[in-house]
């Protein structure tokens, strides 16, 4: 598998592309992008073609296409839940801002929502603000203003981090020793600047 190749052309963005293999001879090639507009249907099957050429790879059939768009934001969405009605998946803000990764915040969501109704009826205080929340947001505002750096800055924390730590502060189990490791392993004055601006 490859997690986020960043090789792609940038073209002033932050792009990259995933591969999932499924077998020997199958695979899953997804190509993705932070972008506040959407490129034209061809230019994302154009990226996977050009990518697929660059590693040699000429002969393939194409089996099956899919594509999708994942609002990455810090919006609080906990603010549109009732004391009977709670929104989930993405609606309920349980894809994680920064990386758009749903299905691992749903299941552990579910089991907190397990917990939470044996000892409360009120869903409108389900939603608890965490550290995880506040770095996302910080990161979203860095790319908003900043989104040809995001390579590097991704680049970086994969370099100077080790990968076991990486991915449990992607999945919001990292201590707090863990996520200063993370921080200090990209460069900090656009995170300083977007933390001030926040602040301030």
């Amino acid at each position: 598998a490859t997690f986020m190749d960043f090789t792609v052309p940038q073209n002033g963005d932050t792009r990259f592309m995933y591969v999932l293999p499924l077998d020997k001879s199958t695979a899953l090639f997804e190509y993705t992008l932070f972008s506040k507009e959407f490129l034209p249907p061809k230019a994302y099957e154009d990226a996977i073609i050009n990518y697929l050429e660059q590693k040699g790879i000429k002969d393939y059939e194409i089996i099956e296409k899919e594509k999708g768009a994942i609002p990455m934001t810090s919006f609080k969405f906990s603010k549109l839940n009732s004391k009977h009605i709670l929104n989930i998946g993405t609606a309920g803000g349980w894809t994680k801002a920064s990386t758009g990764y749903t299905f691992n915040n749903t299941s552990k969501k579910t089991k907190d929502l397990t917990r939470f109704l044996k000892l409360e009826d009120d869903l409108s205080k389900f939603h608890k603000k965490s550290k995880f929340w506040f770095y996302d947001l910080i990161f979203l505002d860095v790319l908003a203003n900043h989104n040809g750096e995001g390579a590097a800055l991704f680049s970086s924390m994969f370099k100077k981090s080790d990968v076991k730590t990486i991915f449990k502060f992607l999945d919001e189990e990292s201590t707090i020793i863990q996520d200063l490791k993370i921080i200090l392993s990209v460069p900090s004055r656009r995170f300083v600047q977007a933390f001030l601006k926040r602040l301030f």
